[in-house]
């Protein structure tokens, strides 16, 4: 009797047994898609912040260009209206201030001739001055400096000069403010070349 009891609890502790196996059996079958599942979900949030990380980074920088554009557009709109001249009534200015110019400096002036190219680049027409100019070579220089220091932006291309009078004979190309005539009170005959630019 006690042997068939045990035999039965045995038997009882077996199935408990197979039960247990087949319970964890499909708990590992079960749980390793979910895990799996939560592996690739875990792995994806992962990228997901790398690429926010990056994309904050990107509109970072974007804005920061959107702000530099922006303080071009100023920048740019301030200097053609402060040193450039507008397109309608570019010629009577420039003509008055070169004009001004020759008077107060004490240089004589033949004709100015002015050369537009019609072909606007990057919103602006391109101006080509030349002034045959004659006078004191103190004066000559002196007008070269008020071009140079104009509010209206000119930029000297060459320079033709020939020397007279006390300065002795010279010729040739030479930079603003280059000392070719010796003296302060020879005459000088100088060819003036010029650019400047009007915005539309």
């Amino acid at each position: 009797m006690i042997y068939r009891r045990q035999r039965q609890q045995y038997i009882f502790a077996g199935f408990l047994a197979v039960i247990a196996i087949v319970n964890v059996l499909f708990f590992f079958i079960l749980n390793r898609p979910a895990r799996t599942e939560y592996e690739r979900l875990q792995e994806s949030t992962r990228l997901l912040r790398a690429q926010a990380g990056a994309n904050k980074l990107t509109l970072d920088r974007l804005q920061k260009t959107s702000t530099q554009l922006e303080h071009f557009e100023k920048d740019k709109t301030m200097l053609m209206m402060k040193h450039l001249v507008h397109r309608p009534s570019g010629y009577s200015q420039i003509v008055s201030t070169l004009e001004g110019l020759v008077q107060r400096t004490g240089v004589r002036s033949t004709r100015i001739t002015y050369t537009p190219d019609p072909t606007p680049h990057a919103g602006l027409n391109t101006v080509a001055v030349t002034i045959p100019l004659d006078g004191n070579y103190s004066n000559i220089v002196n007008f070269i400096r008020q071009v140079e220091n104009s509010d209206t932006f000119f930029l000297i291309t060459a320079i033709n000069m020939t020397s007279g009078g006390n300065a002795g004979g010279a010729s040739g190309n030479t930079a603003p403010g280059s000392n070719t005539a010796s003296t302060g009170s020879g005459n000088v005959a100088l060819s003036l070349a010029l650019e400047t630019y009007f915005y539309q």
